[in-house]
């Protein structure tokens, strides 16, 4: 995979490193997401000290024992191909008493595997750590893509682990403004469409061809069989949930769009008071998450919620692919394409597109650019209406609410309108002072631009989300 940006996450790894040690770091995050690509640039390009990078894979705790002490072995003073440590305590005994005299980096990677092949490790670091690691000058970082085994490790009470990692990095998508990086041949709109797809995950990106449309794209990498995406969406449910046959169904469901933990149990069939706990390990695994309405003024025991997929990526599978297995088993691709064709523009509209405008209106407020510095900002809906984003203060009783539009129609006055009598429908902002944002992927009408100058409407204008007043 290609390094690139990734300057946030480089700078947090120079920063443990140079904290006094030993250090106990813990990265992780989704498969494809770069753990591996940003852990060994780190080493090779900014580290100047001794550095030891091992992978564990599927095999028996021997054969990873040999590969380990191979690793270890070229670290001693006088190097070895042909040692093999007795044990794994001697193993990690010898790493430790190597950073006694220098300061070594020591990556753990696909931690997870480690586990599965000696469940013992756990233990037997926690008790090597504590009884070896002060006074050395080691920095122990353990990788992972399992986010479940991770979070339990080392956040669970009942883990040996626990409380020993001094740092930890959830590794995240890159930001959508540097997609543009990985695809300079696209237009502005194009990287929208991307980001709708596929998200900001390096590895997919990295395979993505900016020289033939997005659809193209879709045709010739997803719906393949024969590329890394054929059974990738599966893997990443399964790498998390042993039996996902459940969850499977509520992804389906939310493939959709946006639902209620009511109207899920409805339509997978699973009993309304059962299906909070797997909503709850979904969005535990970051699988979903929940939405609230923004016009709730107390969110912490408010029950109205909504949840969508959250992986990009996910989305859009399950949306488009999942739900029509006959295509795929019968081989109809070409079926397949026409309705992902028919539905894209409107797919892209609800997902990455006002995503990326309220992460707009997000940086707006963080710089001071908005009448007002929004408490949160998402969308509020309710029985009778929904706004695609709406960004609050309730100390301030000040809301801003936008309507977004990814069509090739100029947007006119009739929507500022709408929006207005939307806005009305939500009693709870009855007395807010209100504000409005346009975003609309074809620009505006002549009218309604100066309407907006002389009421004070914000407009952003293209895939760039541009601000014209």
């Amino acid at each position: 995979m290609t390094f690139i940006d990734r300057e946030r996450e480089l700078s947090q790894l120079n920063a443990v490193f140079q904290r006094h040690p030993p250090q106990f770091m813990v990265v992780y995050g989704r498969r494809r997401i770069g753990k591996t690509v940003l852990l060994t640039h780190w080493m090779n390009h900014c580290l100047d000290g001794d550095h030891l990078y091992w992978v564990a894979h599927k095999s028996s705790s021997e054969i990873l024992l040999r590969s380990f002490s191979d690793a270890l072995g070229r670290m001693l003073p006088t190097p070895s191909t042909a040692l093999v440590f007795i044990d794994w305590e001697a193993a990690l005994t010898q790493m430790f008493y190597l950073a006694r005299e220098r300061q070594l980096v020591v990556v753990l990677d696909e931690f997870p595997y480690l586990i599965e092949s000696v469940p013992a490790i756990p233990s037997l670091l926690q008790k090597l750590w504590d009884q070896l690691a002060r006074g050395s000058k080691l920095m122990l970082i353990l990788c992972g893509s399992h986010y479940h085994m991770m979070q339990e490790q080392f956040l669970s009470p009942r883990q040996p682990l626990y409380g020993r990692s001094t740092a930890s990095l959830l590794l995240e998508e890159i930001d959508p403004e540097k997609i543009r990086l990985f695809l300079s041949r696209y237009s502005s709109e194009q990287v929208v469409e991307t980001y709708s797809v596929v998200g900001g995950v390096p590895k997919y990106l990295e395979l993505w061809d900016d020289r033939i449309p997005v659809l193209r794209n879709v045709e010739e990498l997803i719906l393949s069989p024969v590329t890394l995406f054929h059974h990738e969406a599966l893997y990443l449910i399964q790498d998390e949930i042993a039996e996902p046959r459940t969850y499977l169904a509520i992804l389906e469901t939310l493939g959709a769009g946006l639902k209620t933990p009511a109207t899920l149990a409805k339509e997978t069939g699973i009993a309304i008071n059962h299906i909070g706990k797997y909503l709850h390990t979904l969005v535990m695994l970051r699988i979903i998450r929940r939405i609230l309405s923004e016009d709730v003024d107390n969110r912490k025991q408010t029950r109205i919620s909504r949840y969508e997929i959250r992986d990009p990526f996910l989305r859009f599978y399950f949306n488009f692919i999942y739900r029509h297995p006959e295509l795929i088993e019968q081989n109809r691709v070409d079926r397949l394409s026409q309705l992902i064709h028919e539905g894209f523009a409107r797919y892209v509209g609800h997902t990455g597109y006002e995503e990326l405008a309220r992460r707009r209106v997000v940086a707006l407020g963080d710089g001071g650019e908005l009448p007002f510095l929004p408490e949160y900002i998402g969308r509020a809906w309710n029985k009778t209406v929904e706004i695609d984003l709406v960004a609050i203060n309730w100390n301030d009783r000040s809301v801003l609410l936008g309507e977004c539009k990814w069509q090739r129609a100029k947007m006119n006055v009739d929507a500022l309108e709408n929006l207005r009598q939307r806005a009305d429908r939500l009693p709870r902002l009855a007395d807010f002072k209100k504000h409005y944002a346009l975003f609309s992927r074809a620009g505006f009408t002549q009218s309604l631009q100066k309407q907006a100058t002389d009421e004070h409407i914000l407009l952003f204008q293209g895939a760039d989300n541009e601000r014209i007043n």
